[in-house]
């Protein structure tokens, strides 16, 4: 089974596959009011997500990992050639929220791969939390997840 990864706050590890956040503000793949999790197919995207939607200064929050499995034949992967054009622009794609929308509505599967925008030749797996099938996922318990604290100093070396 392929092994996706969330790193979340700690505080909010006990329900990090809920969807809530996302069903709130949205996200690349879906919009406000619609529930979704997003997962990344190694710690290190994991991170990255999360560093590059948030100030430097979120590393000293305490933070969690989860792993999650998905069974391979709960999850689509949609060619390159069926994305909507211009999903990785920023800020966030019209036509991308559209296309997960459409998915997280109409599909029975739990996930669905696609590309990062952050390292688009990486996966990010949309979770469906409302699919029928989410019980035949597997979720690790949450585990401390530190980063790095030189990770604040990025940008503010070589300015002495």
């Amino acid at each position: 089974m392929p092994l996706f990864f969330r790193i979340c706050e700690t505080h909010h590890a006990v329900d990090a596959l809920s969807g809530e956040g996302s069903r709130l503000f949205g996200g690349r793949w879906n919009p406000p009011g619609l529930s979704a999790v997003y997962l990344a197919e190694s710690r290190a995207l994991a991170a990255l997500e999360i560093l590059v939607h948030s100030r430097m200064d979120v590393i000293r929050l305490n933070w969690s990992l989860v792993e999650v499995e998905v069974p391979e034949s709960l999850i689509e992967t949609p060619v390159s050639a069926d994305l909507p054009a211009a999903w990785d622009i920023q800020p966030k794609s019209l036509a991308a929220r559209s296309f997960g929308e459409e998915w997280l509505r109409n599909s029975s599967n739990v996930g669905l791969r696609l590309p990062s925008a952050v390292i688009p030749e990486e996966n990010v797996l949309l979770l469906n939390p409302n699919s029928p099938c989410i019980t035949e996922i597997r979720v690790s318990p949450p585990r401390r997840f530190p980063f790095d604290a030189r990770l604040c100093e990025i940008g503010t070396r070589g300015r002495e």
